[in-house]
This record gives C-alpha cells, sequence and structure tokens, in this order.
C-alpha cells in the first residue's frame, strides 16, 4: 500500500502537539510572546514542537494577515539566471536598495527578493504571470529562449530588461556593437595578430554582440579571422578551454574574453601554459568586474560602466510603477575602457 501523502504542518498541528491554544503558537511564532506574557517553558515548548515538525510558515498567508490599508507596499523582484555571475547579481541588489531607501516613508513600503531560473527556461518559473506577485522586476541574463517567450508575452507588472532588445518592454544595454569594436582596437592596436575571442557556450544576445562585432573589426582591420573559443560560465571552465586551445595552437598572441568571469579564467591558463601576460599574450575582458584591478595581472576592461546600468535600470523601473513611463524605451549606455596591466 503506498504511503499516504504527508500533510503540511499547520498552527493548529503545533498547538495540538503542545496542548496549547492555536493563539499562542502565533503568538511565539510572531515573536510576541513577551508583551503576551507567555510564560518561558511554554514558549520553549511552543519552539521545540516547531523544530521536531518541520513547520514552514506561509508567507503568503501572513502578508494577507499583515496588511496595513494605510501602507502601500510595493514587491520588486531581480529575476536571473542560477548561471548568472553573483557580483553582478549584488551589485543590482545594492542599487536597487539604496533608491528603495531613498523611497520608503512611514506609509510606503518595499520588499525585494532574488528570483532565480536556469537559463533559458524562464517560461518555466512560478507565479510569473500572476499580476499579485510583483509590482516591478528587473529581468536579466537571459537565452534567446527566454527571449522569444517575453517577445511573444507581455508580464503584468512592470518590468526592464537588462542587456537585450525586446519591443514590448523598456530595455537597458550597452551600445550594440561597440564592445567587441573597442577590444578588437585594443589588441589589433598593439600589433597582435593571432587573436582568441573566448565566449560561453550559451550566448545571450550581448555576448554574441560583442563576439560578433569583435571578429568583424579584426576581420576588417587585418584580414583574419579570429579563433572562437567557447566555454562554461565559470573561470574553471574557461581555464580548461584556453589550455586545449594552447595545446593546438600556442602562437595566439591576443585574446578577448566577452565576460571577465572568463578572462579570469583564460589568466590561469596561460600562466600555467607559461605565458607571460602581456608580453605573449595581451587579454581584454568586459564586465568592470569589482577585483578586477587584483586580477593577475590586473585586468584590461571594455563594456559600460555597470554601476550607470543598474541606475539606468531602477530609474526606468520606478518610473513604469508610477506611471510616468507607459511606452517601452530602449536606453544605450556606451562602452568605457579601462587599460590596465593585461594588455
Amino acid at each position: 500500500m503506498a504511503r499516504a501523502e504527508k500533510r503540511p504542518v499547520t498552527v493548529q498541528t503545533i498547538a495540538k502537539h503542545v496542548g496549547v491554544s492555536a493563539a499562542a503558537v502565533s503568538t511565539v511564532l510572531s515573536n510576541r510572546h513577551e508583551e503576551r506574557r507567555l510564560a518561558p517553558a511554554t514558549v520553549e515548548r511552543i519552539r521545540q514542537a516547531v523544530r521536531e515538525l518541520g513547520y514552514v510558515p506561509n508567507v503568503a498567508a501572513r502578508r494577507l494577515r499583515a496588511h496595513d490599508p494605510d501602507v502601500h507596499s510595493m514587491d520588486l523582484g531581480i529575476l536571473t539566471t542560477f548561471e548568472a555571475p553573483l557580483f553582478l547579481v549584488s551589485r543590482a541588489l545594492e542599487e536597487v536598495q539604496r533608491s528603495v531607501d531613498a523611497r520608503s516613508a512611514p506609509d510606503r513600503r518595499f520588499s525585494i527578493s532574488i528570483d532565480m531560473f536556469h537559463a533559458g527556461r524562464l517560461r518555466d518559473m512560478p507565479g510569473l504571470l500572476n499580476a499579485s506577485r510583483f509590482n516591478g522586476v528587473i529581468i536579466t541574463n537571459t537565452l534567446p529562449e527566454d527571449d522569444a517567450f517575453l517577445r511573444s508575452t507581455t508580464l503584468p507588472y512592470a518590468v526592464v530588461v537588462q542587456g537585450r532588445r525586446l519591443p514590448n518592454y523598456c530595455c537597458v544595454l550597452e551600445t550594440p556593437g561597440e564592445g567587441g569594436r573597442r577590444a578588437a582596437e585594443i589588441l589589433v592596436g598593439g600589433s597582435r595578430r593571432r587573436l582568441v575571442v573566448l565566449t560561453p557556450t550559451l550566448l545571450t544576445e550581448t555576448t554574441a554582440d560583442r563576439r560578433d562585432a569583435f571578429v568583424a573589426a579584426v576581420r576588417a582591420q587585418t584580414g583574419r579571422e579570429p579563433v572562437h573559443v567557447a566555454a562554461d560560465f565559470t573561470p574553471a571552465s574557461a581555464a580548461e578551454a584556453i589550455r586545449a586551445h594552447l595545446a593546438k595552437d600556442p602562437r595566439c598572441d591576443g585574446l578577448f574574453a566577452v565576460t571577465d568571469t572568463l578572462a579570469l579564467g583564460a589568466l590561469h591558463a596561460l600562466k600555467s601554459a607559461g605565458r607571460r601576460v602581456p608580453q605573449d599574450v595581451a587579454v581584454v575582458g568586459v564586465g568592470d568586474h569589482e577585483h578586477a584591478d587584483f586580477f593577475d595581472p590586473p585586468l584590461t576592461c571594455v563594456g559600460p560602466a555597470y554601476d550607470q546600468v543598474v541606475a539606468e535600470i531602477v530609474s526606468l523601473l520606478f518610473n513604469l510603477m508610477s506611471r510616468r513611463r507607459v511606452r517601452p524605451v530602449e536606453v544605450f549606455v556606451a562602452p568605457t575602457v579601462t587599460l590596465r596591466a593585461s594588455t
């Protein structure tokens, strides 16, 4: 006989287990037992039961019960992939929090969540189409499959998309073609000719644009085609891919990694192979990584200043939620070049 499905543990379950009222359990769960003058022994018995029974609070129901009609609450989400570099998500969160702090008031509250999905599977995120979940979201690090879904769907709340062009949404992205072109200028201008472009195996619209612009610029300036090497999103995978390439063609003298995370792995592989940076191989990355100054050697970067990108995104999001903007708009942030020792 199949085992009966385990029922969820509720406040009533805990109350029955301990032999107290449901009100007493709720008082302890809301941390109000001192003002209600519950006996310490009773409080400890309830907390022990919570641990033993595996109680999980119903956050949605708690929000409904706690709703104050005089307080306007706004729920904001940052939707990103599990594969995204966490420092980028962290910086977006910091900028959103600064904006929220500036806009908060006793009668206006904000909550921020980071909701993650597998790359290419945004459509599978629970509650994505539910208008009661978010007041506004920032969507980033999507793949073409996710972009196709967004083009065919209009989400029922304020949305700003980072790094891709979707006609039915407000979008903030780096100026198309500029990042790859500037990287080619640095490497070719430094008399590098046997060039490699290192990309993730799963290309976003932005990383594909960087690769294509770099290839086109190198071809136009040298008449040669740079070699394309792909890796997963991690530095370890990038290092492995570059080691494999050097085993086949050790004459590589310039490398463009379309993210700084990949550049970190490439630098490690070059050093392991005895190649000096920049004397033997010059390296350019993208992304304005928070630790780019501390790479070995410090990494030359192209690309838009990430703080400016996030500031534009947050400004658009709040304008959409306040109805100061209702039509989709594209905002382009021009790339900057930060020259460091890797070139």
